[in-house]
């Protein structure tokens, strides 16, 4: 019959550190982008009257 391990493998920890810190990186990039696209259009309707908003004239 096997035994259980009470105590993970150092290899194992290193694993889940390494997909722990790849989440971590995924979700910095995506905050970054969602907060880099509000400021960017918040300039922008700064700007532009909002009909320009409106008629899809504008870009970022």
């Amino acid at each position: 019959m096997t035994r259980r391990r009470f105590f993970l493998d150092s290899e194992a920890t290193a694993t889940q550190k390494f997909y722990q810190i790849l989440v971590i990186t995924g979700v910095g990039i995506t905050l970054v982008g969602v907060f880099t696209t509000c400021y960017l259009a918040i300039i922008e309707s700064a700007r532009a009257p909002f009909e320009a908003w409106i008629s899809g004239k504008i870009f970022f």
